[in-house]
């Protein structure tokens, strides 16, 4: 009959403690090696969010194209204050910013958010100056307007 000690239980349960942790340890590795192999075949598409005003505007980047903003609703007794706006229309409402953002990352990777119609520049120009986004003002930098002339 083998009876245990206390030093031979704190033996035994120190190694199974680790060998526990070595297999956590495999686990998270194989787990990060299959991560990056996902990104590498089939990369994700990353949404940046810029604030456009240091203040409750916020814009939403993908491969450098602006797909949606999130702005504040200030109005008294909102419950539901961040809007996502896809141009001109509220898409989604929340009680956070966050909630926005989470939002648009994931109907963005599911290819359900609805698509931003971009304007010519001779449409920007007829838009008020302050609403434009960041792209809206980078397509007006580089417009450059024909010239016609009525004598042929």
């Amino acid at each position: 009959m083998y009876h245990f000690t206390e030093t031979n239980f704190k033996l035994e349960l120190s190694a199974s403690r680790r060998i526990v942790d070595e297999q956590t340890i495999a686990q998270s590795e194989l787990n990060a090696y299959i991560a990056n192999l996902a990104q590498e075949i089939a990369p994700e598409p990353e949404v940046q969010f810029i604030d456009l005003n240091g203040f409750y505007n916020y814009e939403a980047l993908a491969n450098g194209e602006t797909i949606a903003i999130i702005t504040h609703d200030s109005d008294n007794f909102v419950t539901q204050p961040w809007i996502v706006m896809v141009g001109e229309v509220e898409v989604h409402r929340a009680d956070t910013w966050a909630k926005c953002a989470h939002y648009i990352q994931w109907h963005y990777k599911q290819g359900t958010l609805p698509k931003l119609k971009t304007l010519s520049a001779e449409e920007l120009l007829d838009k008020p100056f302050d609403q434009l986004t960041h792209q809206e003002w980078e397509k007006l930098k580089a417009y450059n307007p024909q010239l016609y002339s009525l004598a042929a």
